[in-house]
């Protein structure tokens, strides 16, 4: 029996959550060691990434006040 593999969505949350800490250990320690193409490559990915997370974030914020206003209806 086979298990299916969760299929992982670039735009969820959780996924770019984990892509920007992946981005931060990586330069965390070894900065020295990137070229700056590289470090402004991942800049980049870094904030679309954010920008992701945040997006979500908001979202999220949003879905719950809705329903604490529904409940003290």
């Amino acid at each position: 029996m086979k298990i299916a593999k969760k299929k992982i969505n670039p735009d969820s949350f959780e996924y770019s959550f984990k892509k920007l800490e992946e981005i931060l250990l990586k330069f965390e320690n070894n900065i020295e060691e990137y070229s700056l193409d590289e470090i402004l490559k991942n800049y980049q990915d870094g904030l679309k990434y954010l920008k992701i997370c945040r997006d979500k974030l908001k979202d999220a914020e949003l879905k719950i006040e809705k329903i604490n206003l529904e409940l003290n209806k």
